[in-house]
């Protein structure tokens, strides 16, 4: 599994000197009965264990994420990862769509 950051993400990196990012499945967001069988990520820079977690290093970031994603995401060998919002209340999201119908 291979996350790739927009350059809009690169940029929020690098001006926030964030080292680490952390990327789960957002269980509660999938309980909604508009988003049954949907696939929803939660992006945080806030540390959470490290020890469950795989590692994906690069020049610009570590990332790390939950293992159960890879067979989540068997569809999905690349995952977009973006920035939206103003000043600082920026978000990271995954510019890639899950479709549930090719999971």
């Amino acid at each position: 599994m291979k996350f790739i950051y927009t350059k809009k993400a690169q940029d929020y990196i690098k001006k926030n000197n964030i080292e680490k990012i952390f990327i789960r499945e957002d269980i509660e967001r999938g309980m909604g009965c508009c988003d049954l069988g949907s696939i929803n990520l939660k992006i945080s820079q806030k540390v959470t264990k490290e020890d469950n977690l795989k590692k994906e290093s690069s020049d610009l970031v570590t990332t790390y994420y939950d293992p159960k994603l890879e067979s989540l995401l068997t569809n999905y060998p690349q995952v977009e990862i973006s920035v939206f919002g103003i000043g600082n209340k920026k978000r990271f999201y995954t510019a890639t769509e899950f479709s549930p119908l090719n999971s």
